[in-house]
């Protein structure tokens, strides 16, 4: 599975709050099954939302995008 990563300009790592919630779109490139999920971010800007597998049984074609 892709994680999508975000750089937050401005910020350090050491400021950044590496446990802020944020919602994401994830959508299943073969079947175009899509969820909204939330996940909680990294130090290294990635998304974590424990999703494992979409209901066609695909595990690693997805899009994650971040929603605002």
């Amino acid at each position: 599975m892709r994680s999508e990563t975000l750089i937050q300009s401005g910020v350090s790592d050491d400021m950044s709050m590496p446990h802020q919630r944020i919602k994401v779109h994830i959508r299943c490139r073969r079947c175009g099954e899509t969820f909204i999920l939330r996940g909680v971010r990294d130090p290294k800007g990635h998304i974590e939302t424990g999703f494992k597998r979409c209901l066609c049984d695909n595990e690693d074609e997805f899009d994650i995008e971040p929603l605002h």
